[in-house]
């Protein structure tokens, strides 16, 4: 499914105002449940996938596995249902593949970075039409909640993220230690339009259009010291 995707950010302290609004306009998506996403990404052991976010790269690629539950709440010899998940983006034309799998709990919730189940995921790109250039190794952990709504005027879906995490690296190539915290909320808008929906403009003013990557981001908090960012 190819379709557009735009993202704004918005500080953390105005999260309940930017869900207040969006609830008042909008009605939420009955199809999926809102709920804590956790998402291991995958890339070379010289982060080449973070490299072509960071520079912005026209072309660019994500790979992770990601699944829909609290591990914490569930039964951990139960299977969870996971995606091993292929982001495409061409500027800001998005094309997602994904390929469903069944892992155990315990797999999950230990040793990710280790498990010859998620180290040798990547293997299986291929099913979903991608040969990575690199070896590719699973990197970092990454977990927010988010809630979906759908706006009835313009037909765009529209998700609210926060609490963005990194609470778990590859110490083989990341040194530094997590967790991080991201001070952000992320408003993303899916569907036809790459202009901010009419429903959104009163909100407008708190809302920063830019190309968010959470992966990209939780790196760039982690490796390069706060005075060196651009």
């Amino acid at each position: 499914m190819v379709s557009y995707e735009t993202k704004y950010t918005f500080i953390a302290q105005q999260n309940q105002m930017i869900r207040d609004w969006v609830e008042y306009c909008c009605v939420p998506d009955q199809q999926f449940e809102s709920g804590t996403i956790s998402s291991v990404y995958y890339d070379a052991p010289t982060l080449n996938l973070y490299k072509e976010k960071r520079n912005g790269d026209y072309i660019k690629s994500k790979l992770r596995l990601r699944w829909y539950c609290d591990l914490e709440t569930i039964d951990l010899d139960t299977d969870v249902n996971c995606y091993l998940e292929l982001k495409r983006k061409y500027g800001t034309t998005r094309q997602k593949e994904r390929l469903c799998l069944s892992l155990s709990a315990k797999i999950l919730a230990f040793d990710l970075f280790n498990n010859e189940v998620i180290t040798d995921l990547p293997s299986r790109a291929d099913e979903l039409m991608y040969l990575p250039t690199r070896a590719l190794k699973p990197m970092a952990l990454i977990q927010y909640h988010r809630s979906r709504y759908i706006d009835p005027q313009s037909g765009s879906r529209f998700a609210i993220d926060t609490g963005i995490r990194c609470t778990q690296v590859n110490s083989d190539y990341i040194s530094v230690l997590p967790p991080v915290n991201l001070g952000v909320g992320v408003l993303e808008v899916k569907g036809k339009q790459t202009e901010l929906p009419a429903s959104l403009k009163p909100i407008s003013a708190y809302l920063t259009k830019e190309a968010f990557s959470k992966y990209g981001q939780c790196l760039e908090h982690l490796m390069i010291p706060l005075r060196r960012r651009i």
